[in-house]
């Protein structure tokens, strides 16, 4: 099997997740704010074992975007023997540029 990447996220991805999961918390329920957490350490677990397994951008060819959920992804690179998660992005807004 191969190695496991390290993964680190930005304070910008860090701020992003909190928001999301503390949306679901008020608008939808505890069970769907740990599903999503769920789903990002599965999207981790995926990232980390094959990094470039995603999309690459087509606007920042040092980036990819990995899907999280069919509305969040995460955009993210690979420098220096890691995963570095800039963001995370709704895939629902319309001015998104992959």
């Amino acid at each position: 099997m191969a190695a496991h990447l390290k993964i680190e996220w930005s304070e910008l991805a860090v701020l992003q997740l909190d928001n999301f999961y503390n949306y679901l918390l008020v608008e939808w329920s505890l069970v769907e704010a740990e599903q999503f957490l769920d789903r990002v350490q599965e999207f981790e677990l995926v990232v980390s074992l094959f990094p470039r397994a995603f999309i690459a951008s087509k606007r920042h060819k040092s980036c990819r975007i990995g899907l999280i959920h069919k509305n969040i992804s995460a955009v993210y690179g690979i420098y220096k023997g890691k995963i570095i998660v800039f963001s995370l992005v709704d895939n629902r807004s319309s001015h998104i540029e992959r």
